[in-house]
């Protein structure tokens, strides 16, 4: 049943994604709105569905909490709270205990990779950008189940997730930003762009759209 409903709130957090790319989201698209119609921050969509920074939904309270029970980024057969914090974008300031954090949003979408001097570097955050042709690439993976525990011992946030690719070189190579969840009987949800989710319990080795990476630059 607990994998059910993550399923299906992963479903809603797809169907949530289709609205924000095009422009359509009943909050706006936050600071995104700056980079106009045809593109957005994947960063401001995370934070649409946490309700925090721009996308505050608590009024003048500086904190509040977060439940597995009504708020889609949290696993049900997770932690089953987080507290969030005002005036923060989303990282460890605004969310807490960042261990407890459930589902990630694919990293890839966030910093794409860029050649740089000779060297496969992440592209900045205020440099990147998802344009709402993503939309087209149904088999893109958006959001993932994540071992928050695991991502912070190795030092990094667990809000963002990604496997290194067969026959690459990049900064994603050595599967440091892979910590995936198997919590559902062994298996991984992986909710994808064209608002469908599946499970595997080897979900890097699918053949799946991994290799889609956001734009840098205009």
């Amino acid at each position: 049943m607990k994998q059910v409903k993550c399923a299906s709130n992963m479903r809603s957090i797809s169907l949530n994604f289709q609205f924000f790319a095009e422009g359509n989201s009943e909050a706006g698209r936050g600071d995104s709105e700056q980079l106009g119609r045809s593109r957005f921050r994947v960063n401001d969509f995370q934070e649409s569905l946490y309700g925090i920074d721009e996308f505050w939904d608590l009024g003048d309270r500086t904190s509040g909490q977060l439940s597995s029970r009504s708020d889609l980024m949290l696993c049900s057969a997770g932690p089953a709270q987080l507290t969030k914090r005002s005036g923060h974008p989303c990282g460890r300031d605004s969310l807490t205990p960042a261990a407890d954090v459930t589902l990630a949003v694919n990293m890839r979408l966030h910093r794409a990779v860029v050649e740089f001097g000779g060297m496969s570097l992440l592209s900045p955050v205020s440099a990147t950008n998802v344009r709402t042709g993503i939309l087209n690439h149904p088999y893109v993976p958006l959001v993932i189940d994540v071992d928050g525990a695991q991502a912070v011992e190795r030092g990094l946030d667990p809000f963002y997730i990604a496997p290194p690719r067969t026959g690459s070189d990049d900064p994603y190579a050595d599967g440091r930003y892979w910590s995936p969840s198997t919590r559902h009987g062994g298996g991984v949800n992986v909710a994808f762009v064209g608002g469908h989710v599946l499970s595997s319990k080897d979900p890097a080795s699918e053949g799946w759209n991994w290799g889609y990476e956001a734009n840098v630059g205009r």
